[in-house]
This record gives structure tokens, C-alpha cells and sequence, in this order.
């Protein structure tokens, strides 16, 4: 096994099977993705109308399944490192992952604050969606051009590495601009 989760688990006592179990899929994620799916139905309920044609829906399925992915990574942040204290996490792609889905998260929660005024919050949620889909974006530009691109194809693997959580922030993170073109289907 690469990684660092089969080193990390040497240090501390472990196999390489137990600790690469450690980083399996568990109760705790499968609820991450639930609270995702949350984020993405209040980002998703303003979008849908009578109107909707069978194309609309499947570029609503669409916009919800990948918000739901994207915005369970803070969530699984949270739980990974405070909760079951993983060995070998966080990686590139697990904070990358966590930071993609903080502005999903943070205006989703602006969305259902109870002092709502009509337009201004909808402005307000548009544009803390806005700069801040930009600001990870640009900052996940930057950490995945000097973690894949300007290094050497063994270093670029080892980045890949597992857990799976990382490998899927780190393909969050490459589909960024996925994540703009949600922001508007949902803002407009």
C-alpha cells in the first residue's frame, strides 16, 4: 500500500490492512452526504417551478447531485479529522475538497436565517456564492498547479494517493469550473 495512512498506521501500532481499513467509508461519511444533499435542496428549492421541462430536470438532478458531493466535504472535514482521527488525514485533496464546499455551506445557511428581505438576500446569497466559489477556485488553482503540474510525475501520483477522500476532492477540485456554472444555475 502507498500512502501515508500505511505509514502513519506503522508508527502508531497498526497494520497496513487496519489502518487502510480506518479509511474506509463509514456511517459517519454516509451522514456527511445527507447533510450535503441538505445544502444542495435549500441552494436547488429556489430554482424549481411549474414550468420545468424534462431537460430542466435533468439539469436540476445534475446541479443537486453535484452540490450535494461538493458541499458534504466540509462536512466530512469535520468528521474525518475531529471525530474518527484518521491516520494520514487530511491530504491535498481533503482540504481542497472541505474549502470548495464552505461557500455552498455558509449561503445555505444565509438562506434560511429567519430576517430575510426578498431581493437584498437573494443579492447578498448571490454574491457570497459568487466571490466565494471565486476565492476557492482560484486557491485551489494555484495549490493544484504546484502539487500536479510543476512537480514530477512520481510526486503528482503520490498526491492521488488514498484515501478516497482525497482523490474525490482532488477531482472536485480540477472540475472547478463545474462548480461556477452551478453557481449560476442556481443564482439565476
Amino acid at each position: 500500500m502507498s500512502g501515508t495512512s500505511g505509514s502513519r498506521g506503522r508508527e502508531w501500532g497498526m497494520s497496513e490492512e487496519t489502518a487502510a481499513a480506518s479509511n474506509g467509508f463509514s456511517v459517519l461519511d454516509g451522514v456527511s452526504f445527507v447533510a450535503g444533499g441538505a445544502v444542495a435542496s435549500v441552494h436547488v428549492r429556489g430554482v424549481i417551478s411549474d414550468d420545468l421541462t424534462g431537460a430542466g430536470w435533468i439539469v436540476l438532478a445534475g446541479t443537486f447531485a453535484w452540490v450535494s458531493l461538493t458541499a458534504a466535504g466540509p462536512f466530512i472535514y469535520v468528521v474525518r479529522r475531529y471525530a474518527r482521527r484518521l491516520y494520514g488525514y487530511p491530504q491535498v485533496g481533503d482540504r481542497l475538497w472541505a474549502m470548495l464546499g464552505l461557500p455552498w455551506f455558509l449561503t445555505a445557511l444565509l438562506q434560511t436565517t429567519p430576517d430575510r428581505s426578498g431581493a437584498t438576500a437573494h443579492g447578498l446569497v448571490a454574491l457570497g456564492l459568487s466571490v466565494g466559489l471565486a476565492i476557492a477556485s482560484l486557491i485551489a488553482l494555484v495549490v493544484v498547479w504546484t502539487t500536479w503540474v510543476r512537480v514530477t510525475p512520481e510526486q503528482a501520483a503520490e498526491t492521488f494517493a488514498p484515501p478516497w477522500t482525497n482523490r474525490v476532492g482532488l477531482t472536485l477540485v480540477v472540475a472547478w469550473p463545474v462548480q461556477c456554472g452551478l453557481a449560476m444555475v442556481v443564482i439565476g
